[in-house]
């Protein structure tokens, strides 16, 4: 056999005890384990690892919640075990182990489908930043976000990629307003940033349920 076989057999045989595991901490045995036909078909077996240890770790922080669960569905674990194993950070593993626990915790529907493709397209430096933001910045439906500075993001983050975030829609570029001699305004130099509300809401699902 193979070198390449005996791994992706070793891969299969991790994967498997894993998604049971999730599925027991979730209580939904079903649908969880019947994504174990298509993991095999649709998912390179160097993916397998990552996947079992992003099941392992989300089945962990579901217990440690000790919140009540509910099955994920289908469209949405296939979005997260899809890209997530991509991820060889690991405060990225972390954000998407957590973004696997709210969505079994957090009410239905709760978590977009896009919020996967969100995080998938960051990097790890671009979702600190978020995480900086959001601390500072209080829930939308209770405040109202506040600009935070350029000279609280550079140290992270270049230019592009804050445009990278604003292009993900998390992220909201302030520039300030300069008038020309005929009296019209227009936008002047970056003067600060602030996350949106479907920002807020990106990070809050990354992070572990509160």
């Amino acid at each position: 056999m193979s070198e390449e076989l005996i791994q992706a057999a070793k891969a299969a045989a991790e994967l498997e005890p894993a998604v049971e595991a999730f599925a027991e901490a979730t209580g939904s045995l079903e649908p969880v384990r019947e994504a174990t036909g298509w993991l095999t078909d649709l998912i390179r077996y160097k993916r397998l690892p990552h996947q079992a240890k992003m099941l392992m770790r989300a089945a962990e922080k579901v217990k440690e919640t000790g919140l009540p669960t509910h099955a994920v569905s289908d469209k949405l674990l296939r979005s997260i075990l899809e890209d997530g194993p991509l991820d060889d950070d690991e405060s990225m593993q972390e954000r998407w182990a957590n973004l696997l626990v709210n969505a079994a915790t957090a009410d239905e529907g709760c978590i977009p489908i896009a919020y996967p493709k969100i995080l998938s397209e960051m990097e790890p430096k671009e979702a600190l930043l978020l995480d900086r933001l959001w601390e500072k910045t209080p829930n939308p439906a209770e405040e109202i976000f506040e600009t935070v500075g350029y000279e609280t993001t550079h140290d992270l983050v270049d230019i592009p990629a804050l445009y990278n975030l604003s292009r993900l829609g998390v992220l909201r570029l302030v520039r300030s307003i300069q008038t020309n001699f005929g009296g019209e305004a227009s936008e002047g130099a970056l003067a600060g940033v602030e996350l949106t509300e479907l920002g807020w809401e990106f990070v809050k699902a990354c992070n572990p349920p509160s």
